[in-house]
């Protein structure tokens, strides 16, 4: 049996109005039309759903069993049909996403903030992790989009779109030798006892640097800390120094502390959302996207 929802609608709006003239003007076809769509679905399910009379239509008894069924099916497919507009339309959905603790507290609530303001009925949930564990949560499916500085995706299953390269600051207390500088250069860090603020920091910063420097981030003295928040507390309270991306600067400005340019050499990483490969982003995650590199534009042009 092959029904098509053309005529399931001209079934019901005869059934509703008790004319055939009256359901062609609802649902704008001429009568012939209307005519041919009823008779066809009599011919596919084999009966007569209606008793035509010279002045009314009335429904058959098999018309009469099999409206109620009708209703239910094209109000199924309303609901269906709005609920995916909505989704479309961002005026409902969850949007799941993770970050690294220090993007988390950092960039992630202030364009999650425009997010919302744009779309105030997608919920948004942010998951912080560990920057090693960034994309177990879109592989196993728990979050649509990572979104963090760059890491190994090597199976094809993860797609990485950069959004922008970040660099790296000198971070020191206010009253410290090079809090009034312009810049500090890595040779001159030598001095002092240098706080690296994630477990593969040291590893991505050595190929960059010169002998010396790197014998400098190799000496026992170098501390290493899991998460940034830690490396600033001890940086304030005068325990040595650290290094932070740009995005990082609210947390650097609520303990106090001064960002001093880094270079011979800069370091960079980039800034990455991820998903995964072979999955379509939903539209919500699409326009988070979107929104994300607008925020990306930004932070290249400060």
């Amino acid at each position: 049996m092959n029904l098509t929802l053309r005529q399931l609608r001209a079934f019901a709006a005869v059934a509703e109005t008790g004319s055939f003239t009256a359901a062609a003007q609802q649902l704008h076809l001429t009568q012939s039309a209307l005519s041919v769509l009823v008779r066809e679905l009599e011919r596919e399910m084999g009966v007569q759903l209606f008793d035509r009379h010279t002045r009314r239509v009335q429904l058959s008894d098999a018309g009469r069993e099999f409206l109620p069924s009708v209703h239910r099916l094209l109000g199924d497919l309303s609901s269906a049909v709005a609920g995916v507009t909505d989704l479309r339309d961002k005026k409902k959905g969850l949007l799941r996403l993770a970050a690294p603790q220090l993007m988390a507290c950092t960039l992630m609530p202030r364009v999650i903030a425009v997010y919302r303001e744009a779309y105030p009925d997608i919920d948004v949930r942010l998951a912080d992790t560990l920057p090693e564990h960034l994309l177990a949560g879109v592989m196993a499916g728990d979050v649509e989009l990572a979104v963090g500085q760059d890491v190994a995706t090597d199976d094809g299953a993860i797609e990485r779109r950069t959004l922008f390269r970040d660099r790296h600051w000198l971070i020191c207390p206010p009253g410290h030798a090079f809090a009034k500088r312009r810049k500090v250069r890595w040779h001159e860090l030598e001095p002092y006892t240098f706080i690296a603020p994630t477990r593969d920091f040291r590893q991505r910063v050595l190929p960059e640097l010169a002998p010396a420097e790197r014998a400098y981030m190799l000496r026992p003295g170098t501390q290493e800390v899991s998460y940034m928040t830690t490396a600033l507390g001890m940086v304030a309270s005068g325990l040595g120094l650290t290094v932070c991306p740009t995005y990082s600067a609210p947390l650097v400005r609520a303990h106090g502390l001064q960002m001093v340019r880094l270079e011979s050499p800069d370091f960079h990483r980039e800034v990455c959302v991820y998903s995964a490969a072979r999955r379509t982003l939903s539209p919500a995650a699409a326009s988070f996207v979107e929104i994300l590199e607008r925020f990306a534009k930004a932070q290249q042009k400060g």
